[in-house]
């Protein structure tokens, strides 16, 4: 079994005369954490759709735990196969959660697509899985709408570990949160990674947030990777111009915003 479990090579995407993503190439190990890393429009969003099989590459090949993704219709059965695969996270869990969906449920849910359990043992383990992000067993009973952002989003990473994926996508999956929130998911994060082996994808525009959470990165342009390497070493020393303005946009110890002066 190959150590990778994610090879992409060449990975092109076209949306129309628009080319979104172009010669973009990586690999993952198991139990590695991967940030991507751009500005808006840079591409980073549609290779995590890629890698997910929300969009079909253009060109170039994909492989996720040593099978080859090839676009087309797939069966139901492949469909929860990939999904034990690779999961994702977006930005905003408030969209990817049913509304009217008790917490409980969306775990339970999850579960039941893919384990032979029994109704007693699913709620225990989507119980266990609520503790696991740091929420409650009273969060089950309650709806999206009831809970605060971080704990909406620990919902969904909770969603997502449920069905015990190699590899978990997060796009973006802290920008919409405050600061002192997004420490506590990172930390989350962390410790799921230590005890799993998971491996992560993380789809981020923050230099910031990926010193916390990544090995390895690359960084993208206009869909290319215009600079990769160890994390530390890219943000320690980074190469190329677009690397170093994303670096000097990281508010630095001692930073305080400036007041706008009203017109």
């Amino acid at each position: 079994m190959s150590d990778f479990v994610i090879e992409a090579a060449g990975l092109r995407k076209e949306f129309g005369q628009a080319v979104a993503v172009d010669d973009v190439s990586f690999t993952l190990s198991r139990g590695q954490s991967l940030a991507v890393v751009g500005e808006s429009g840079s591409g980073k969003t549609t290779v995590a759709r890629m890698l997910v099989g929300l969009e079909t590459p253009t060109g170039g090949s994909l492989g996720v735990c040593g099978r080859p993704r090839r676009g087309g219709r797939v069966s139901s059965a492949e469909r929860r196969r990939r999904a034990r695969e690779i999961q994702i996270v977006f930005q905003d869990p408030y969209s990817s959660l049913d509304k009217l969906q008790r917490i409980g449920d969306v775990v339970e849910t999850s579960l039941a697509l893919h384990f032979p359990l029994t109704p007693a043992e699913r709620r225990r383990r989507a119980l266990e899985l609520l503790e696991a992000v740091g929420l409650a067993e009273r969060h089950a009973s309650m709806l999206p709408r009831q809970l605060s952002g971080g704990q909406r989003q620990r919902v969904a990473i909770a969603r997502a570990i449920a069905v015990e994926p190699e590899v978990l996508v997060l796009d973006e999956a802290v920008a919409a949160l405050d600061v002192s929130i997004q420490a506590q998911i990172l930390n989350l994060l962390a410790d799921i990674r230590e005890r799993s082996g998971i491996s992560y994808v993380f789809i981020s525009h923050d230099l910031a947030v990926v010193h916390q959470i990544s090995d390895i990165a690359v960084v993208m342009s206009g869909g290319r990777i215009v600079e990769r390497g160890d994390t530390r070493d890219l943000l320690r020393d980074p190469q190329e111009e677009y690397t170093q303005a994303l670096r000097a946009a990281v508010p630095r110890p001692g930073w305080k915003p400036s007041r706008r002066q009203r017109a």
